[in-house]
Parts: C-alpha cells; sequence; structure tokens
C-alpha cells in the first residue's frame, strides 16, 4: 500500500478570528522577535503535520477593521502561508467557503445515504469539503479590492446584531408551550391588534436597549422595523377565512402546512422554521426540487443543524447579546471537521452546556478548546502531536 501523502496525515485544527488578528498585530511590531514569531508560527505548525482549517466567516471577521492598512496587512499575511485547509466554496472566486457550503456538502451526503446519522453524514461530507493549498489559492486575488465589501460587512454586520438582540426576546415566555395555544387564539380587531403592537413595540425596545449589543446605534428604529414587519404580515392574513391566522403567519414565514404540528411546543416550531428556511437555500443551490429534498433529510441528520440548535436551546443568555455571537457560532460548526476548534471563553462554556444536553452535539464537538493568545494554542497543538 503506498504512503499516505502529506496532507491525507495532517490534522486539521480551527483557529479563533483573535489568533489570526493578534499574529498579524505582531507581523506588525517594532519588535524583531515578535515580527519573526508571527512569521514562524503557521509554518512551525505544518512541520508538526497541524494545517489551520479556514472559512468565509474567519475571512470576513479579518476584513471588518476601521484601519484600511491592519486589513490589508491580514490579509497579506493570510496570502504569506505556504500551506493551509479551508472549506470550499460553491464558487471558488468567493473565498473560502462558509456555513450554507458546509450545510450544502451535509445535504448532499444526507441525501446519498438516507439512513445516516450526523457523524456518518459528516463523514461522508468530509471528503469534498475540504481543500488544501497556498493561502493565495485559499483567498483569491480578487480580494485585493475587499474595500468594494465595505458595505456589505457593515450591513452583515447589522443584520447580526438584530438577529442577536431580538432572536431570544419574548413578550411572554412561551417556548415551551403547545402552538395549539396560539393556533386557536380568534385574530383581534384592528384597534386591538394596534393596541397590542404598541405594548410589543415598547418591550422590545426596552429589550434592545438593555440587552442588545452596545454598538447598535437607536434601539427604537430596530424595534420600530421589526415591529413594522409584524404588522405588515399580520395584515397579510387578514381577512383569509380558509385558514386560521396564526397558521396563515407560519406558512407565510416558511413553513409548509403539512409541517405544522399543533402538539409542538413554540420553539419546535421556531427551530423546524429555521432548519426548512436554510434547507430552501440549499436546494436552490443545489437545484433540487423542494419536496424532495424536504422529505430526504432531517435537521437531526445534518451536523450544522445539531451544533446551532443545540446552542440556541442550551447556551447561557448573556446580560449584552453580541452579534458576534452569530459568527462564533459558525466557527463552530467547523468542529466535525477538525481535531481541534479553539473558541472563545464565552463559547466554550456554551458548547459545555450544549454537551452536558445532547449526546450528538458531544460526539460532533470533540476538540473544542480555548486559547489565550498563539502561544497557548501552540502548545496545546504541541502537546497533543506528542501523544499521537
Amino acid at each position: 500500500m503506498p504512503e499516505p501523502t502529506p496532507l491525507k496525515r495532517a490534522r486539521l485544527f480551527v483557529p479563533d478570528t483573535a489568533h489570526l488578528a493578534g499574529l498579524v498585530a505582531d507581523s506588525m511590531s517594532d519588535s524583531r522577535e515578535r515580527r519573526r514569531s508571527a512569521q514562524r508560527f503557521l509554518p512551525d505548525l505544518v512541520e508538526r503535520g497541524w494545517l489551520p482549517l479556514l472559512c468565509w466567516h474567519h475571512i470576513e471577521e479579518l476584513l471588518q477593521h476601521r484601519d484600511d492598512q491592519v486589513v490589508d496587512a491580514r490579509l497579506r499575511y493570510l496570502w504569506s502561508q505556504p500551506l493551509v485547509a479551508w472549506i470550499r466554496a460553491a464558487e471558488p472566486s468567493a473565498g473560502p467557503g462558509s456555513i450554507v457550503d458546509l450545510l450544502r456538502a451535509e445535504a448532499v451526503a444526507a441525501i446519498r445515504s438516507p439512513s445516516a446519522d450526523a457523524i456518518r453524514v459528516r463523514d461522508l461530507a468530509r471528503d469534498g469539503l475540504i481543500a488544501f493549498g497556498a493561502g493565495t489559492d485559499a483567498i483569491p486575488e480578487g480580494f485585493r479590492d475587499w474595500r468594494l465589501l465595505r458595505e456589505a460587512l457593515s450591513q452583515q454586520q447589522q443584520n447580526a446584531r438584530r438577529i442577536a438582540a431580538i432572536a431570544r426576546w419574548r413578550a411572554t415566555p412561551m417556548d415551551d408551550t403547545p402552538i395549539s395555544a396560539w393556533i386557536n387564539q380568534p385574530a383581534r380587531d384592528l384597534d386591538a391588534a394596534a393596541q397590542m403592537l404598541g405594548k410589543l413595540h415598547e418591550s422590545l425596545v426596552h429589550e434592545i436597549a438593555t440587552r442588545g449589543d452596545r454598538r447598535i446605534p437607536d434601539a427604537m428604529s430596530m424595534a420600530t422595523d421589526f415591529m413594522q414587519q409584524v404588522d405588515r404580515d399580520g395584515r397579510a392574513v387578514v381577512g383569509d377565512r380558509e385558514a386560521k391566522p396564526a397558521v396563515q403567519l407560519l406558512v407565510n414565514a416558511g413553513l409548509d402546512p403539512e409541517d405544522i404540528d399543533p402538539s409542538a411546543t413554540f420553539g419546535e416550531t421556531m427551530d423546524l422554521l429555521t432548519f426548512q428556511k436554510r434547507l430552501r437555500v440549499v436546494a436552490e443551490g443545489l437545484r433540487l426540487p423542494w419536496v424532495e429534498l424536504k422529505r430526504r433529510v432531517t435537521r437531526q441528520q445534518l451536523p450544522v443543524m445539531v451544533i446551532e440548535v443545540s446552542m440556541r436551546r442550551h447556551a447561557q443568555d448573556q446580560p449584552e447579546r453580541k452579534g458576534s455571537e452569530l459568527n462564533d457560532t459558525h466557527l463552530l460548526c467547523l468542529a466535525p471537521y477538525a481535531d481541534r476548534t479553539f473558541v472563545d471563553k464565552r463559547t466554550l462554556e456554551n458548547a459545555r452546556r450544549a454537551r452536558n444536553k445532547s449526546p450528538m452535539f458531544d460526539r460532533l464537538t470533540v476538540g473544542v478548546a480555548r486559547a489565550r493568545d498563539c502561544a497557548e494554542l501552540a502548545a496545546v497543538l504541541t502537546a497533543q502531536s506528542r501523544t499521537l
């Protein structure tokens, strides 16, 4: 049997974006020792058999700095690396792949092996999911024009902050309540509906102002935009005599009528709605019929969905709900495909809580760890190299 290639023997680690940013800061330091250490950091790990596994969510965060020169330096640093691993994107010119590319690969694997659980799907998806090459292969030349992405990146940041601020908000506790209690309520008349929306708006403004990301400039404006959408959604079902208003709201949001289970809790229904929205994006990318994909793939089969749902259900609700939490979870979704995944303190604690509640999450996130800086990261990987 031929000797395995070095790439097949390589072990993968996912750095926290802060580690990459710190390396670049050191590479720009006035200290010759720090510059040399930053330049040798990744090559030294490669020599020990470790390759960094990158994705779009690393790049997205690295591009978000007020100083253009720092962003340019970060890209130059990644381009200078002779060997890295990255998630393949559907469109190679887009750079490393994102959470959508992970989901796409997992869905294809689940379709090919309908009885597979999330571990088997992970194993099947891994083969074509990860690419190897130089930093210039991972991040195309077109990223030299990264400034053209500035507006889109800013909007993405704002959207992440909005999601983090609003997703956990409930005017009253209802996640464990069967949706039948909501479905069977009669529609309010316009005056009563307007009064209720006013109370919800006040509650949401307070929620965003006190619990939202501190970088949200205007809690009132964000809450108003959200409640206006709620109002439009509500008016869209007024006058429909064939379906109950709550059912029609769920259908308009993206659920198919046959998937609405009155005995399911509100939280379970929202998880299903989120899954179907994500799966529809995958269906469009794969050009597969939606009904066929939905029939053949469950969210319990897809590692990304197991991790996202577990984190959503079991993560600690922090006093400040930062927009960066969304990206942190996306990076955690690389854990099934890496030997080590480095996360921040908050994400590590949330993963610990989820691990105690979900055996499958526990199996998918083996190797998740925290390193305060690059020196500690290197020490962890070097120690593990000696034990293998």
